[in-house]
């Protein structure tokens, strides 16, 4: 009777301890930061998905032994631990390229043309892309398309759209060549494997444009651009013979690629 009265007492005191801990150390408040695709609900959803990780301890065994569950648009979640409570979820997204819409499904990619999932939603500020042919895709792989150049060239300006945080809306591809579109501003960028110059001489347009709070409207052709050249805006047309013409309208030199809208530097 002794032995079983020390083994009954034994487990009341492990299973007390056991609760004692786990309240002890809940987490009652957990901070989520730094993800622009995701809302905390979300990314707390994912993260808490084994038994008993809402446990500081419980969390931290899990953490190191298996890492942290992370979303398809996430690069990688770090916990910070601030007292037996309390913790921050710093959350790196993943740098999305652009997205392709397939039977009304958005497709999205990585910079390397990875597919990183496919959802009813188009994400604000991810250019769509048009015009192009692909075959079948499988998440977690790249795309398979019939002109890997093409591809590789779409790659590039996605990059460069990226980079330097240029709003473009649509990518769209006609024949190999290239042409975005910003709002109402249409950039004919033609046919070449890079458009780094292109695409950086670009965004300082566009954003002494948004500086100055100058709408851009009209169309760029930057087919023949070269480093140094001048980028000019052809104003939408008029949509009758007699409407006058904006003051600023510029003819367009096929030499050139600035703005009549902004001032020459």
């Amino acid at each position: 009777m002794k032995v079983i009265k020390r083994i009954l007492i034994g487990i009341v005191s492990l299973a007390a301890a056991v609760l004692l801990c786990y309240f002890i150390f809940h987490l009652d408040t957990v901070t989520v930061e730094g993800t622009e695709y995701y809302t905390d609900e979300e990314i707390k959803a994912a993260v808490f998905v084994r038994d008993f990780s809402d446990n500081e301890i419980m969390f931290f065994l899990y953490e190191k032994l298996f890492g942290i569950n992370r979303l398809p648009f996430v690069e990688e979640i770090e916990a910070e631990y601030h007292n037996p409570r309390s913790i921050t979820l710093h959350v790196y997204d993943k740098k999305i390229s652009g997205c392709i819409n397939y039977l009304g499904q958005y497709v999205y990619f990585d910079k390397d043309g990875i597919v990183l999932q496919t959802i009813p939603e188009q994400i604000e500020g991810i250019p769509v892309v048009t015009g192009i042919n692909f075959g079948n895709f499988t998440v977690g792989q790249p795309f398979q398309v019939a002109d890997d150049s093409v591809f590789d060239s779409i790659m590039n300006v996605s990059q460069q759209i990226s980079h330097y945080a240029i709003p473009v809306d649509e990518i769209k591809i006609s024949d190999g060549a290239v042409r975005l579109v910003i709002a109402s501003l249409k950039v004919d960028l033609g046919k070449k494997e890079r458009y780094d110059d292109a695409l950086a001489d670009l965004a300082g347009v566009i954003e002494k444009a948004q500086e100055e709070k100058i709408k851009l409207a009209g169309s760029i052709n930057m087919e023949n651009y070269q480093p140094g050249n001048r980028i000019v805006i052809t104003p939408p047309a008029a949509k009758n013979s007699k409407e006058k013409k904006p003051k600023n309208t510029a003819s367009p030199d096929p030499d050139a690629t600035t703005s009549p809208d902004l001032p020459e530097e």
